[in-house]
């Protein structure tokens, strides 16, 4: 696509995220908020009114058909990302769908083929890639940590509803795909390697039946080893990231998505020779900080005929590792990672 005039962009699922993805697009020059798609049609109201003459249909399927996008942003619950995401890519649509992407690796992996057969742009909405985890892979793409051995990671925040989509597994509730997801694909970016085997032990609430607290640990092809803690049990929101190389450490901490600090011990990089804290300047708000540079990363992709940044390839790796963990749960036993992409394509 070659012309300068603004993408025009459609949103599907207008709760939280998709308000805000409406408020990052009202901010960016490239594209232009002209449908909003959402069961509740008082929700897509909402988010049509960041735009001009904003169009407002019942479901995605709608927007499709009555009304002119070049792109969809995909903000519903976890069980609909898929069929939103396959409805647009097959109506030729560049897609923009928030993490985990799908339910598990076959959904993803229906995605992954649909886009490869449409030939239309498709990121996958890992926007930690964008604040605080980017700080991070730039100092190991420095070589802050040299070969990393190591990684452990934990995420968390207080229990969820009782009721809604997020309370029960069916519809993806629970953390390990609400938040889960994001950590697992931090491991993935940092390390760079395909994982291969997994073990967890996960603990599921009593009343839904969604994933509560779940400790795994994660074996990569090259040998490097990460372990996650991902829980709905904590007092507050919180994450930490530790990064252990043969050269050096780096250690994130933080509270939410604005207020973090990075720890940082280097032999390999002098101004790293001692340790010392990091404290990022970041911006104002979760909008400014993590989903504008997203969406702009979204929108050159699709002006420059490229890949996104973040693929439909890169969540199915995601879902791969957050199966195995549910899978290894179940069982009680270490589980291989298998490729499902070619289990969906025959079937």
């Amino acid at each position: 696509m070659t012309s300068q005039h603004p993408l025009r962009v459609g949103i599907a699922g207008c709760g939280y995220q998709g308000n805000e993805l409406a408020r990052a697009v009202a901010r960016i020059d490239e594209l232009r908020l002209v449908a909003c798609a959402d069961p509740d049609l008082a929700a897509a109201s909402r988010a049509a009114a960041m735009a001009p003459d904003a169009s407002t249909h019942p479901s995605v399927e709608a927007l499709l058909g009555e009304s002119e996008v070049d792109a969809i942003l995909i903000a519903t619950p976890h069980h609909v990302l898929a069929p939103a995401a396959l409805a647009a890519v097959r109506a030729g649509k560049h897609v923009m769908a928030e993490k985990p992407i799908a339910l598990n690796a076959r959904e993803a992996a229906e995605i992954e083929a649909a886009v490869a057969e449409a030939g239309v742009c498709y990121m996958a909405g890992y926007s930690f890639r964008y604040s605080m985890a980017k700080h991070v892979h730039d100092l190991i793409a420095a070589g802050a940590a040299g070969e990393i051995q190591a990684i452990t990671g934990a995420i968390g925040f207080a229990p969820l509803a009782k009721e809604g989509w997020t309370a029960f597994p069916e519809s993806g509730g629970g953390p390990l795909l609400y938040v889960g997801s994001h950590l697992v694909d931090m491991f993935l970016w940092f390390l760079g390697d395909d994982a291969v085997e997994v073990y967890a032990d996960v603990r599921r609430r009593a009343d839904t039946g969604a994933d509560d607290t779940s400790a795994f640990q994660v074996r990569f092809a090259r040998g490097a080893v990460a372990q996650g803690l991902v829980t709905q049990a904590a007092a507050s929101f919180f994450y930490t990231l530790d990064i252990q190389g043969r050269d050096g450490r780096v250690f994130l901490r933080g509270a939410n998505f604005l207020q973090y600090e990075i720890e940082v011990a280097s032999r390999a990089l002098t101004a790293y020779a001692q340790p010392c804290v990091i404290r990022p300047l970041v911006g104002p708000d979760n909008v400014t900080t993590m989903l504008v540079p997203e969406l702009k990363a979204f929108a050159q992709a699709i002006r420059e005929g490229q890949p996104a940044p973040i693929t439909a390839h890169d969540g199915r790796r995601v879902l791969q590792v957050l199966d195995a963990v549910v899978q290894s749960g179940r069982e009680r036993c270490p589980v291989l990672i298998r490729d499902e992409r070619a289990s969906a394509l025959v079937g």
